[in-house]
């Protein structure tokens, strides 16, 4: 990947995974071997400084996998019980992933001193309609 490396690091995670974490500055991620965008973490960060854009969002990405136990317990029952169509399986989904989209930002919230004195700062219409939805 061709753009610069804004933040790099090591973690462990509550239930064992071990992993690299890796943010770009073009707006991209890796967590372990996925790559990926940065849609939540674009919207609510664009404005922030760098440093504090940085570690908010090595926050964000290890809150995925520090909250994908909370995450199968929501979407678990879903899918043993089965669902019926694909409108059924697409709704449950979604909101699967907007609330592993929140408990990852929430686990910012309690590991980043001063997110709300940043935010206070530089809030944003689209972070006030991030935390509505």
């Amino acid at each position: 990947m061709s753009a610069e490396i804004i933040e790099r690091k090591q973690v462990r995670s509550w239930h064992g995974l071990q992993f690299e974490i890796i943010i770009w500055r073009n707006w991209k991620a890796r967590i372990g071997f996925f790559t990926h965008p940065q849609i939540a973490n674009f919207m609510m960060r664009r404005s922030l400084p760098e440093r504090e854009r940085g570690e908010m969002e090595i926050l964000h990405e290890f809150g995925h996998v520090q909250m994908f136990p909370l995450v199968l317990v929501y979407y678990l029952p879903f899918l043993i019980q089965g669902l019926t169509n694909w409108n059924e399986f697409l709704i449950v989904t979604a909101g699967m992933l907007l609330f592993w989209e929140v408990l990852a930002e929430t686990y910012v919230i309690a590991k980043f001193e001063g997110y709300l004195k940043i935010y206070r700062n530089n809030l944003q219409v689209i972070t006030i309609i991030y935390w509505i939805l």
